[in-house]
């Protein structure tokens, strides 16, 4: 059990020599999620999901992060820029600095840029809350090129 502000996630990590996650165990940790009356369920594999388990998460506060999702996570914090405390760190030249930071308008944290992964919008890119999975908060990015 993970807390974040006033919410409460269930998490658990699965290494599959199978390689996929199945349905089964999406369901019984929706089931337990439900018991404990918790916010949310966050399931980590270092492979994947089966579609029937996708299909099952769709709709319900159930995160699923698959092999490469988790690749990326670690990517990403391993290469963000090492800071003191109280300043901001240097922008590269492949991420521009922002005018001011985006606010999340449901609960005031950073909006971020993202990619969508799955749904119909794979690929596009979104502004999504730095609060997620606490606050799913999304909005289109505008591009000034169009």
């Amino acid at each position: 059990m993970i807390r974040k502000n006033d919410s409460r996630y269930i998490v658990q990590c699965k290494q599959r020599r199978a390689f996929k996650v199945g349905v089964q165990v999406v369901r019984e940790m929706f089931g337990v999620m439900t018991a404990d009356h918790a916010d949310g369920v966050v399931i980590v594999t270092s492979g994947m999901f089966t579609q029937e388990a996708l299909n099952f998460a769709n709709g319900k506060p159930i995160d699923l992060v698959d092999g490469p999702q988790l690749l990326e996570l670690v990517r990403n914090v391993q290469t963000k820029p090492q800071t003191q405390p109280g300043r901001r760190p240097v922008p590269t030249a492949s991420q521009p600095a922002p005018k001011s930071p985006r606010k999340c308008p449901r609960c005031g944290s950073e909006l971020t840029i993202r990619e969508a992964r799955r749904g119909p919008n794979t690929g596009e890119k979104f502004w999504g809350c730095s609060a997620f999975p606490s606050c799913r908060y999304t909005e289109k990015v505008i591009s000034h090129n169009s």
